[in-house]
This record gives structure tokens, sequence and C-alpha cells, in this order.
């Protein structure tokens, strides 16, 4: 309620008691006074006589005179969209589009667990939006309470921010300022953008742009200084590449380390022999088979170290991004920077078994990093391609006339299934280990004795349940 505005010029304001004075000349006793100062005498009098009367108001009003000027007066938290709060502090953080369309994919895949995130754990340190915001379970969860819509199109609009301060920067006639490390981060966060909302042709003209920019720049050694934006470089290739099955377009960092190896890996003995089988397939491209052998060591050493580290972490080891990623991510790179086979899709001759094994250790890869929440895509162009190769009767005649392959078969066929997701091709990779299992007269303890053999971790195993009774009602069937 306004108190009522008083004439302070009619009342001023005074601590003391009012006193009139009476222009008028000689003694006032006896003299007729004219009405204006009888007027004034009556006025005076009854004011302090109505003061006295005068009840106290019920709601006192008292002027306060602060001694420093108020801040501006906001909304309350709760009363405001969490977004107009967020867009204060964005500024020129590269990555805030990525940390909304995040949330707001955390949300969507909450509905829908058949929907994954892709985690990119760099934004985390170089954005403090993501850092501040997204990790904060308040505002989160108010992010999440607001339409879906509305939050994409905020993504949306800062998306479209940071693409026009990359083009302004880019216009600049100073190279130096046109491909600082600050634009190359800027497109990295549209790629990651792009990733998320599953815009993948616009990430891959951002990839391209990307290159550009670095070779331009000098190339990755220009960047020799900035250790973390290398890194940023190399993931963000690596998951290009396996979204693409395509080579990468940087160079791998050196200050990689190797995958470690544990000092025993008795468990997967039957890799000794593999290079012999497979040269013996094709005996003109050892250097291939050479390549494959080796990703197939380096999980299954991993595999030991990811085993253990599930025994002691539990599921929390699927949130430790980059100790999986500096681990899985090399050997991905080295993989699909390797040349490609020259007869890798030709089903007519047995050496198309060596492409088999290489789609099965990318596929391994894919299905970790779909465990930590680090893969945007589908891995349905691996499996698809893969069993295609399975399916081909050089394939089908090469496991019946050598044993030694059963066990590679079968842990492929198990990829497929648990990785598929067309209820076709998971149909047809289990129809073929029923028809193996009916062959050799097997139980399913020892489809997965055999599959064991090679690398698999327990994390893959939360589907075999359903494989097993599938299976068994397809062998019925058969």
């Amino acid at each position: 309620m306004t108190p009522k505005q008083q004439d302070e010029a009619a009342d001023p304001p005074s601590d003391g008691p009012h006193l009139l004075f009476i222009n008028t000349t000689g003694s006032a006793r006896g003299r007729p006074r004219d009405a204006k100062t009888k007027r004034q005498i009556r006025q005076h009098v009854m004011r302090d006589i109505g003061k006295a009367r005068r009840k106290p108001p019920r709601n006192p009003q008292v002027k306060l005179r602060p001694l420093h000027p108020l801040p501006p007066l906001t909304r309350p938290f709760w009363d405001q969209h969490p977004l107009a709060i967020l867009e204060a502090t964005w500024a020129m953080d590269a990555f805030a589009a990525y940390g909304l369309a995040l949330a707001v994919s955390w949300n969507l895949s909450a509905k829908n667990s058949c929907k994954s995130h892709f985690w990119f754990p760099f934004a985390f340190k170089a954005s403090n939006f993501c850092r501040s915001y997204l990790t904060g379970p308040e505002v989160r969860t108010a992010i999440h309470a607001q339409p879906t819509e509305r939050n994409m199109i905020f993504a949306l609009a800062r998306s479209t921010e940071n693409v026009s301060c990359i083009e302004m920067k880019l216009r600049d006639p100073d190279i130096n300022i046109a491909t600082a490390d600050n634009v190359i981060r800027a497109v990295v966060g549209c790629i990651c953008y792009n990733y998320i909302i599953g815009d993948l042709a616009q990430a891959r003209v951002h990839l391209d742009g990307l290159k550009l920019l670095i070779s331009m720049r000098g190339g990755i050694e220009s960047l020799s200084d900035n250790q973390e934006t290398i890194l940023m470089l190399f993931w963000i290739d690596t998951i290009s590449s396996l979204l693409f099955d395509q080579k990468p377009r940087f160079p791998m960092p050196s200050t990689l380390l190797p995958p470690i190896t544990p000092h025993h890996h008795h468990s997967h003995e039957i890799l000794t022999p593999l290079p012999y089988h497979l040269i013996s397939l094709c005996p003109s491209h050892e250097a291939h088979h050479l390549g494959v052998v080796s990703a197939l060591r380096d999980i299954g050493s991993l595999t030991e170290v990811i085993q253990s580290n599930l025994d002691a972490w539990g599921d929390d080891l699927w949130k430790e991004e980059v100790f999986l990623g500096t681990r899985l991510n090399p050997i991905a790179y080295r993989l699909l920077d390797s040349p490609p086979h020259p007869h890798a899709d030709s089903t007519d001759l047995p050496c198309c078994f060596t492409e088999a094994l290489r789609l099965g250790v990318l596929l391994w890869i894919l299905g970790v990093k779909q465990k930590a929440q680090a893969f945007p895509g589908s891995p349905a162009l691996y499996v698809n391609r893969l069993l295609h190769l399975l399916r081909s009767q050089s394939v089908k005649n090469l496991i019946s006339t050598t044993p030694y392959f059963i066990p590679f078969q079968l842990w492929l066929l198990l990829l497929c299934a648990t990785m598929s997701e067309l209820a076709s091709e998971r149909i047809s990779s289990l129809e073929m280990v029923a028809n193996m299992m009916s062959e050799y007269d097997w139980a399913w303890e020892q489809v997965m004795a055999n599959v064991k053999q090679l690398p698999w971790i327990s994390g893959f195993e939360a589907r075999v349940p359903s494989l097993s009774s599938e299976v068994e009602l397809l062998r019925r069937t058969v």
C-alpha cells in the first residue's frame, strides 16, 4: 500500500514545538485583530489539539533513507524460466548449445531407454555453462520441467550465435585471429551439438571445415602447446570415423599411452595362433591380418582392465569416459587408419573373414562406448555388414572345415545379437547360433564358454538371459 504523499511546503516536518509569530505593533491585549490573524491563531491551536486527540495509525509508515543505493529488484528464481538465468552466463561459451541439448536428451532418454546420449567429457572442463549448471540437479530439474520444444529453441538460438561468431572470426584478415584456439573450440562445440540432435550431415560439414581450419593454421603441429585442444580434436575425429567407418582426419596424439597389457592374459590364448590361420586364408595380405590381430589382442588386454574395474567400481565405471576413451580410442583409430582389405566385400573368398573380425572389434568398441553413453550414433552400419559376411557361403565353409574359427563365429554372432536395433537382424544372428547348437549338440553354457575365449565383459551380459531363451525357442522351430 503506497503511503499518501503530503505537501511538505504546507506542513514542513519539525522535531520541536510549532510557534506562531504574529506581525503586529504594540500590545495585542484588548486590541481588535483582523479576520486573517484570528484564523491563523485558531488553526495553530487546533492543530496541536487535533494531533493530541488523533489515534496512532494502525500501519505506521516510516521513511528510511538508505546509505547506499539498493540493487535493482529481480524476480525470485522459482518465478523465472531457468534459461533466462543461463543466458546471462553464456557469453562466449562454445558448449552452451551442446550442454542444453544434452540436458534435454537426458530427459528424453529417461522416458525412452533405447535413446543414448553423447557425453563429451571435455565440455565440462572447458564450459562454465556445463560445469556450473548442467551438473546442478536443481537447474537441471527446472530445465526438464519446461517443454522440450522451448528448451531446444534456446539451444538452436545459441548454436546459431556460435556459428555467427565463427563466421565473423573467419572473415578477419589476421590469420592468427581467424584460426585461434577459441575458434577451433567453437567448431568442436558445434559438432557436439550436431551429434546430440542427430544432425550427422551438418556435423560432417563442420568436420570438413575443421580440417581446413587446422590446415590454414599450419597443421596439427601448430597446437603442440595446447594438448587439451589436441585431445579434443582426436576425440571428435575418432567418434566421426566410427560413425561413418572412414579414415581419421588428424594424426593420433603421441602423448597417448598404449593400451595397458595385464601380466596375465591366459584367457585369450586362442589369439596366439590366429595370425597363422589368417595368413593361410590370404597369404598376400599379411600386414592387414596383423593389424586386425593386434586390435583383437588390445581389446583382449583392455577387457581384463575393464572387468577388474567393474568388479571394484560397479556401474560407476561407465561414468569414467576419459578413462575408457583414452584406452578405446587409440585402438579404434589404428584400426580405422589402416588401409582397407582389398577383398573386404568379396564374400566368395574365405579371407573376407578377416574383415568380419575387424568389424567385430569395432562393434565391441561401440558396445563399451554405448555403455559409457559416449557414442551418438547407431551401430546398425556395422551389424548389417557383419551379418552379410557371416551369412556368406565362404564363411560357412570355413567354419565347417576349420573348427578353430567356431568360437570367433559365435563371438561375432552374439555381438550382432546384443548390438542389433532391428528385430530381423537379431533373429537372423540367433538363428545361426541355434543352428550351430543343434549341429554340435551344445547347451547354452557351452556356447558362452566358447564366446568367453574372446574379449567379453559382464556389461554385455545384461541381455544374455533373454538371448538364451530366444535361442532355445528358435532351436525348437529350426
